[in-house]
């Protein structure tokens, strides 16, 4: 140890030990142990949701960095363990494509599996926690009846001066079924 290693704090002593083996895994289990604490605890102090609805999101929350974590860890390990098919182990480039395909790895966890394992696993493991909730619902305790659909063209109303007041202004090139579709701007 050299006399400026004894001299520093803890905190220089834990970033210089960090940044001697800077290896993007370290990063991102980081920030994903952060999201599984932080996002579960603010979703179930929401007190703009339901109770119901604030415990489904936290529940969520959690799940999706109990799911995510593993794979991100093993994905980012795996892809470092094919460096060696890439570059030779004792070349200088090593540590470089090293960290280059962990990054790689953890970039194909976090965009695809990861959100295909929770598309997976997360409905039956949530519906059994879960069982009376519903997520999908809109909310409304009382039954709605649905919309009745028409497929009429709206009538022009005449307004005091005889013009009618919802027409559209004549445009070279479109017909008039593009202006009576019934789409409103």
């Amino acid at each position: 140890m050299t006399i400026v290693q004894k001299n520093q704090t803890f905190i220089q002593k834990l970033c210089n030990k960090l940044g001697e083996n800077n290896k993007p895994i370290y990063t991102v289990m980081a920030i994903a142990c952060g999201k599984g604490t932080v996002r579960p605890i603010l979703s179930i102090t929401d007190k703009k949701e339901k109770p119901d609805a604030r415990k489904y999101a936290a529940l969520r929350e959690l799940m999706t960095e109990f799911i995510g974590v593993p794979t991100t860890l093993a994905f980012g390990v795996l892809a470092e363990s094919l460096t060696g098919l890439i570059v030779k182990k004792n070349s200088p480039k090593y540590k470089n494509v090293k960290s280059v395909m962990s990054l790689l790895g953890i970039c194909m966890a976090a965009g695809y599996f990861v959100p295909k394992f929770c598309n997976l696993g997360m409905p039956p493991v949530m519906k059994k926690l879960m069982p009376n909730y519903d997520p999908n619902a809109d909310g409304n305790d009382t039954p709605q009846k649905p919309m009745r659909q028409t497929t009429t063209t709206p009538i022009a109303k005449k307004s005091l001066n005889g013009k009618p007041l919802n027409t559209y202004p004549t445009m070279q090139g479109f017909g008039s079924t593009y202006f009576h579709s019934g789409m409103r701007v």
